[in-house]
């Protein structure tokens, strides 16, 4: 999936030390790139899949 903010993908970010979580993803590593935090694109659950 790719960051909401700078849209690399979430193996760009720098991982969280305390977690393994994509949505807890630190910096991007992409140089040149000022996004600090990854934000997950998905921000509503399609009632679907619920």
């Amino acid at each position: 999936m790719n960051c909401k903010r700078c849209h690399h993908t979430d193996a760009a970010h720098e991982p969280s030390s305390k977690s393994h979580s994509v949505i807890k993803a630190g910096r991007c590593l992409i140089p040149n790139c000022s996004c600090r935090q990854y934000i997950d694109p998905i921000d509503e659950i399609d009632e679907e899949l619920v």
